[in-house]
């Protein structure tokens, strides 16, 4: 009997000033609950909007960085809803954009269906197309806060824009 090959999952980590793909896993996710529990939410927040939203160094091995990614996307509502309802290949989008006020806000903004085949993590431009094609379904994780003019929310919402258009000419 043939075993079933796991579901592709990821965390694309999309910011102002970096991007990061991650493959999902659940051994990361028990050690980060381990050594990273006792870590307030709003300090990996800052973490994660220091190094995505304004393009600082981490302050540590850069595998270290990859547990506390995990952490964060652990506690948030979106993805354990999201896993609730199902055990299928997904890609969680957590952002790091600027706010009007200048501040960076960090969120898990959606977990996105994944097919397999449709993304590899050397190929960064098939998780933007994901992003680009899947921001209608969750384009309501961005109302709750104001985002900058200059934000690169803004250019990858008019990105999106333009791109769904285009896909009804075709």
């Amino acid at each position: 009997m043939a075993k079933n090959k796991p579901a592709e999952r990821y965390i694309y980590v999309v910011g102002e000033e970096q991007t990061a793909i991650l493959p999902e896993t659940e051994q990361v996710f028990t050690f980060a609950r381990a050594h990273l529990a006792a870590v307030d939410t709003e300090e990996l927040r800052l973490v994660l909007a220091s190094v995505f939203g304004r393009g600082q160094l981490f302050p540590g091995p850069e595998t270290a960085l990859t547990p506390l990614v995990h952490e964060f996307v652990r506690r948030a509502e979106t993805y354990q809803e999201a896993c609730t309802r199902t055990r299928k290949g997904r890609c969680t989008l957590v952002t790091a954009f600027r706010r009007l006020d200048g501040e960076i806000s960090v969120q898990v903004s959606a977990v996105m269906p994944l097919q397999p085949g449709v993304v590899h993590p050397d190929r960064p431009e098939e998780f933007h197309t994901l992003l680009l094609d899947s921001l209608p379904a969750f384009q309501q994780a961005f109302i709750q806060e104001a985002y900058a003019a200059d934000s690169r929310l803004v250019a990858i919402i008019k990105e999106a824009t333009l791109h769904h258009i285009n896909r009804r000419l075709d």
